[in-house]
């Protein structure tokens, strides 16, 4: 269930935001969090490998090529991949869209043209069924492109579309660092 992984989710996203502010610039979290690798960056993907309270956990992360509606302010979009191995996760699929999601809304991630459910946590969202995390990474990896799709508190609806292209050595390398 999900709804167990709510703070273990916001502790990774926000352990993600810290490794990667330096792209954001200084002061956007603080997290007391040990030296982090990066391991590559791959075309659009980068692997990263560090550790939070649970132990060693890796993840790779990109950005949106295109984030629509163009005119609507948001914190920064990331779309993630994780494992962690102290506590026996591969492949926990999150994203986190940069404003607050509408509460009962069903955001979907698209990947070459076959949509997952996903559900809503504040402004991050995972997939909706554990079960569809490994088949999804699968589609990733053999993918060109994926879109997530989702409506904001204020009723906006917004278009983030990702290249693929990179995942595969990325997702490869994540898995290697952290087997």
């Amino acid at each position: 269930m999900h709804f167990k992984k709510t703070s273990i989710l916001f502790r990774t996203l926000a352990f993600a935001l810290a490794l990667l502010g330096s792209g954001f610039g200084p002061g956007i979290l603080s997290v007391q969090a040990a030296e982090v690798e990066n391991l590559g960056t791959f075309r659009f993907w980068t692997a990263w490998k560090g550790e939070d309270a649970n132990g060693v956990m890796c993840y790779v992360s990109s950005q949106p090529q295109t984030a629509l509606p163009g005119n609507v302010n948001r914190d920064p979009i990331h779309f993630l991949v994780i494992i962690r191995k102290g506590l026996g996760t591969n492949n926990e699929v999150q994203t986190l869209v940069g404003y607050p999601l509408e509460a009962n809304s069903t955001p979907k991630v698209i990947v070459d043209g076959t949509g997952y459910d996903m559900v809503v946590e504040g402004s991050a969202a995972w997939l909706a069924s554990t079960s569809d995390e490994s088949g999804f990474v699968t589609a990733m990896k053999a993918g060109t492109q994926m879109v997530v799709k989702g409506r904001s508190q204020r009723g906006t609806n917004t278009t983030d579309t990702y290249s693929l292209s990179g995942v595969t050595a990325a997702i490869d390398k994540m898995t290697q660092a952290c087997s």
